[in-house]
């Protein structure tokens, strides 16, 4: 189980040895030597030692030469000064506010993924002890200030970005190729590829479907503002799999994250108002804005999914079936995607270069062996929601797996080196403005 514990970091084991030192038996207890001072904070030459231990769970060699032992931990230590600075300019923003609750819910998700990691509680057990920790709540309380700390520094950064005082520096020609160079080696093998056009036709339900889906989130309406709690209605009746167990909590979103009907309605509700019943393709949601800043908003929804007959679903194939008859005959592809295809529910109808083996079960048999131009399905996508889909594939090429060239990573070095770019040029201005003494 990994962390990213900053943005900007390699992501992190939580249950790497960085626990808190065992009780020493004899009499004479070594103090903890400093690595480095940053501020008024001291960093310990044993959390550089942890970070070592971490290195080395991740599969990194640990040299065995003492000067290039040396050279591992002041690279360690620079990402420790970094983290500080980082939490110790948040702290000094004021717009920078993160509540307990957000931090229970962050420990929370992580305290899940990490026990599933294990077979029982009592093999979780023998590996918190393993990593120095006395009990599962006491790692439970290291956890919870690992995460309030991650979470204040996230937020400051995208603070920044939003002030666009963390704009991005866009490398030159010359760096970029250099990039390349310096991490091609690192990079994995290029994988299979397909690209294809599709237009997806959803089911649609039929009028009395509707009505009944409106009337009953309508009803949960009045309940929700006569005072029943948000979250055990969601629990109880909402139909989104993806935020019924936590509430219907969706936690911060901004503007282009979901719907455009949702978000026209969330971004201008007040905190605590329960929105009318708002229409979607994906049925009625009831939305609850919890907080709000500029840009994005803490925001709950109940969503209600109107009934799906197989009548609905006869339909949506006969449309299908036609659609793929109109391209087999030469009509035009971009007339019926305007005409057919489910850009309400987020489809995409270009996939270009996907990787073969991450396709969905219902793609992978019917791309196999095609030539380009051949016209594939209709094929029925099963979301898990009873309300299937049929898609209509265009197949357009494929390349085999082999290594990125820089032509096929241009971009992605351009995004990642402009911000890199963008974190030291920050972080040069931290440091120029911070005390900081290294002693290691």
């Amino acid at each position: 189980m990994t962390l990213r514990r900053a943005a900007w970091t390699v992501w992190l084991p939580l249950l790497a040895l960085c626990g808190p030192a065992a009780a020493q038996d004899s009499a004479f207890v070594l103090v903890d030597r400093v690595a480095a001072v940053v501020g008024n904070v001291v960093i310990p030459v044993s959390r550089v030692e942890e970070e070592v231990n971490v290195f080395r769970q991740q599969g990194g060699q640990i040299p065995t030469d003492s000067l290039q032992l040396l050279e591992l931990k002041r690279r360690l230590l620079g990402n420790l000064i970094n983290e500080e600075l980082l939490y110790q300019a948040a702290t000094r923003d004021t717009s920078v506010r993160v509540t307990e609750q957000e931090v229970q819910q962050a420990v929370d998700a992580a305290m899940r993924e990490i026990r599933g990691q294990f077979g029982t509680e009592m093999e979780f057990e023998r590996q918190l002890r393993a990593a120095n920790f006395g009990s599962v709540e006491e790692y439970r309380r290291w956890l919870t200030e690992q995460q309030r700390r991650e979470l204040i520094r996230g937020q400051y950064l995208q603070q920044l970005q939003q002030r666009r005082e963390l704009e991005p520096l866009q490398p030159t020609e010359e760096e970029l190729r250099a990039y390349y160079e310096q991490t091609k080696e690192q990079q994995p093998p290029r994988p299979a590829t397909v690209t294809f056009r599709q237009i997806v036709v959803r089911s649609d339900p039929d009028s009395a479907a509707l009505t009944e889906a409106f009337r009953l989130a309508d009803s949960l309406k009045v309940a929700l503002r006569d005072g029943a709690e948000f979250a055990l209605v969601a629990r109880q009746y909402s139909e989104d799999p993806g935020s019924r167990e936590q509430g219907g909590d969706l936690g911060w979103v901004r503007r282009g994250m979901l719907v455009r009907e949702f978000e026209d309605v969330a971004f201008r509700l007040r905190p605590g108002v329960v929105s009318e019943p708002v229409q979607s393709a994906f049925g009625f949601h009831l939305i609850r804005v919890d907080r709000r800043q500029p840009g994005e908003v803490m925001v709950r929804h109940i969503l209600i999914v109107p009934t799906i007959t197989e009548a609905d679903r006869a339909r949506a194939r006969l449309v299908a079936d036609s659609v793929a008859a109109a391209l087999r005959a030469g009509a035009p592809l971009d007339s019926l995607t305007d005409l057919y295809h489910d850009f309400a529910g987020q489809e995409q109808p270009l996939i270009e270069e996907f990787p073969r083996d991450r396709l969905p079960a219902e793609y992978q048999a019917p791309l196999l062996a095609r030539q380009p131009g051949d016209v594939i399905g209709p094929l029925m996508l099963d979301r898990g929601d009873s309300r299937p889909k049929y898609a209509v594939l265009v197949y357009e090429d494929a390349r085999p797996e082999g290594t990125f060239s820089y032509e096929d990573l241009r971009d992605r070095l351009r995004q990642s080196l402009a911000e890199q770019n963008a974190m030291e040029r920050l972080m040069r201005s931290l440091r120029e403005s911070t005390y900081i003494e290294i002693r290691l």
